[in-house]
């Protein structure tokens, strides 16, 4: 199997670059989409060695996605490894995405902090659970953690749905519409590293998103 690696990149210079080198231990290609950064993010992507695709102004965390698995998908892989760059995933969980998603129906493998929310902030954690609730309802399979970013996904299920948000929705979108067309969706447990101060996630317009996103998905 051809595995790529892809990290959706803002404003991140401090902690790319160490996890660029992590996830380069395990596959051969990490694609970095630099989001508009304005410090050194795509330089220091540039120096680790991993392909970096640039966008002039930022288009938020879906668009930087769109970019990265048009491109992987062009490329020919065929397992996607999602993961953030501002060190809240630890590249060297990756073997056990790979390992999991050699299991059989495992169509995509989630990356689940949920056994670990000591240091998760109780309102995100509460919109979690809502958020993992309607998801797994609408994608027919329990997803205990549906907004980790943290995930492998294999491109046959890339090819076969069309993905349309352009923000922090665009993760769910993904579950659901593949649970809808019989994909399997498998999840492991992740370690829990969340540092507020870098999150861009906004509370107000992105549960909003979520909640069109969940009316929507009634109708796919």
């Amino acid at each position: 199997m051809r595995v790529c690696v892809i990290i959706p990149a803002y404003n991140i210079e401090e902690t790319l670059s160490g996890v660029i080198r992590g996830a380069l231990e395990y596959v051969r290609e990490v694609i970095v989409i630099d989001d508009g950064s304005t410090d050194t993010t795509f330089t220091k992507a540039n120096q680790t060695g991993a392909k970096v695709l640039k966008h002039e102004r930022n288009k938020g965390k879906g668009e930087a996605l769109h970019t990265g698995l048009e491109y992987a998908l062009k490329k020919g892989f065929e397992q996607i490894i999602l993961m953030d760059g501002d060190g809240q995933h630890d590249p060297h969980e990756i073997p056990r995405l790979l390992a999991a998603a050699q299991e059989p129906g495992a169509d995509i493998i989630v990356g689940s902090r949920m056994e670990n929310v000591k240091d998760m902030p109780r309102e995100r954690l509460v919109v979690n659970k809502i958020g993992s609730f309607f998801t797994s309802l609408l994608a027919g399979q329990k997803i205990p953690d549906s907004q980790s970013g943290y995930r492998l996904v294999k491109s046959k299920v890339l090819k076969a749905i069309t993905l349309t948000s352009r923000r922090y929705d665009i993760e769910s979108e993904l579950l659901i519409k593949a649970g809808k067309r019989g994909f399997g969706i498998k999840s492991i447990p992740i370690k829990t590293i969340y540092r507020q101060e870098i999150s861009h996630f906004h509370k107000f317009w992105d549960t909003l998103r979520f909640i069109k996103l969940i009316l929507k998905g009634l109708w796919w």
